[in-house]
């Protein structure tokens, strides 16, 4: 599960901006999506690694504030295992409180684990990102965005975009190999963004065990303002940044 967690804030670490130019068709949606006040999508991503072949799945609705803030309750199943559990995961800017489906992996009393990840810079020097309205400013840094079709979302006309986008290449000072993401991006008639697809495959340098295959989309279904989102109380939190640290540097260390 480590593992897993690094591939998904990988593809939420960018290269830092559009560079000043004219955006492209992606950015420019990008930047006009997150003027809104809020919204509510769903996601769905799939993760196959060595060390869970059978691959998992992770869906459930988020909803989006107008601070930026997002909330999910996101179901996790074993496809093969038929194993399932279910997570609440609140994400305020780069900092992310998730509950934990094993309650002795935390600290007695503490409900919430948080992980910083501006403690985890990237080589690009650019923070990675978490959640759907932070997830919107990484696309602002999509290069050759081209056209490729048009179709329906959820009943919505929308434009397909295809595009790729800068990435980290180490993760709390751990080197880690990312194919080059490349993402599709659909595009609505008022320039909003209305779904995202993104898949890449990943893994630790070093650790043959860590390989991992993502793949994830993101519906935004509706928009407009919702309740403003809270997160956990202090002293149900515990901070999992260390601990987070440093299984990926065993990892990386072949331990």
């Amino acid at each position: 599960m480590v593992i897993i967690a690094v591939v998904a804030i990988v593809v939420a670490s960018g290269g830092g901006g559009s560079g000043g130019g004219p955006l492209n068709a992606i950015a420019k949606a990008a930047e006009v999506t997150q003027r809104e006040p809020g919204g509510r999508a769903t996601l769905h991503s799939t993760v196959e690694s060595s060390t869970t072949p059978e691959g998992i799945t992770e869906t459930g609705p988020m909803v989006f504030d107008n601070s930026g803030r997002a909330e999910g309750t996101i179901t996790v199943k074993g496809l093969s295992t038929g194993r399932e559990f279910t997570i609440t995961t609140i994400a305020d800017g780069t900092t992310s409180y998730t509950t934990s489906p094993v309650p002795d992996s935390i600290p007695e009393g503490k409900k919430w684990v948080e992980i910083d990840l501006p403690s985890a810079p990237s080589k690009t020097g650019a923070p990675p990102a978490n959640g759907p309205k932070e997830g919107l400013k990484v696309l602002e840094s999509v290069e050759e965005a081209e056209k490729i079709g048009e179709e329906d979302v959820d009943g919505v006309p929308t434009t397909r975009y295809r595009g790729t986008f800068p990435h980290a290449e180490e993760f709390f000072g751990v080197k880690v190999d990312v194919s080059e993401p490349q993402v599709e991006v659909w595009v609505d008639g008022k320039e909003r963004v209305r779904r995202t697809h993104v898949s890449l495959e990943s893994a630790v340098s070093g650790a043959e065990d860590s390989a991992a295959t993502t793949d994830i989309t993101i519906d935004y279904e509706s928009f407009g303002r919702v309740p403003e989102i809270e997160v956990p109380p202090a002293d149900e939190v515990w901070n999992g940044t260390a601990e987070l640290e440093s299984k990926l540097q065993s990892a990386s260390e072949g331990n």
